[in-house]
């Protein structure tokens, strides 16, 4: 394994992305990070971890997750230094921060499907899993670049897109750099909300313009595998919280997780 340091992949100081690890395979990502934090618990903040390949990889509920060479894996912790009601906010950040570098490389039609998936034309190219441990939150994050995929999985790559390869230090630099755009924006607000009460996140003015998640008709369920306690909506805004504000038949109400099934 190999450290590199921030200021050997970026020219300017960062917060995530302050120690990056290389591993050229894992059995489980999040895993490996949670043992770094247990290791070397002072340069835990932001510490990002970029794998190869990971052999059992898991999204949402424990699904597999097909984590094969050539896409970009990351796992990053962070201290849990945002208030409470903010930690939805963070959410944003990791899909925020995925159409923002995706879009830079001329994939204009990617979208957030709520909360942090990325889609484009209905097929996945990018998902995340946020975990609250302890008081860390680590989330893994799951970009296709130039992965090859099954032709039965409902998912896309960038290559397809750009009709080229892409070199996964350059996707990865820009990933970092929207990270660090988003998570300092969220922090820098609610800085400001505490002092003065205004509420203005530029996360959620960049959701309603990266989101194709409103004004359309939904199934939510908190688990889509488990759809009996779902119910049917129109989504009509994003919370200041993060969360998705429905129109249902017993009228409005704000769920901060679960999960949506266009219609």
């Amino acid at each position: 394994m190999a450290i590199i340091r921030e200021n050997l992949l970026l020219r300017c100081p960062t917060i995530i992305g302050s120690e990056i690890w290389f591993y050229p395979c894992l059995e489980r990502g999040m895993l490996q990070a949670k043992e770094l934090i247990n290791l070397y618990e002072r340069s835990a903040h932001g510490r990002v971890l970029v794998v190869g390949e990971i052999f059992q990889a898991k999204g949402r509920f424990q699904r597999p997750w097909l984590a094969n060479k050539g896409g970009l894996w990351c796992v990053l912790s962070l201290y849990d230094e945002l208030l409470p009601e903010n930690r939805g906010l963070l959410a944003l950040v990791w899909g925020l921060a995925l159409v923002r570098t995706v879009r830079s490389f001329g994939v204009k039609e990617a979208k957030i499907k709520w909360i942090n998936d990325l889609h484009v034309r209905g097929r996945k190219l990018a998902g995340v899993l946020t975990e609250k441990w302890g008081n860390w939150i680590i989330a893994g994050l799951g970009l296709n670049v130039n992965n090859d995929l099954p032709s039965d999985l409902p998912a896309i790559n960038l290559k397809s897109l750009v009709k080229k390869e892409l070199p996964l230090l350059l996707v990865l630099k820009e990933l970092l750099k929207w990270l660090n755009y988003y998570y300092q924006k969220l922090w820098e607000e609610e800085k400001i909300t505490l002092e003065d009460g205004s509420v203005s996140y530029t996360l959620l003015q960049d959701m309603r313009k990266y989101s194709d998640t409103l004004n359309r008709c939904i199934y939510y369920c908190y688990n889509l595998d488990q759809p009996e306690s779902g119910f049917f909506g129109w989504t009509r805004d994003f919370s200041e919280k993060g969360g998705l504000i429905i129109e249902s038949e017993h009228g409005l109400m704000e769920v901060l997780t679960g999960e949506i099934l266009y219609i």
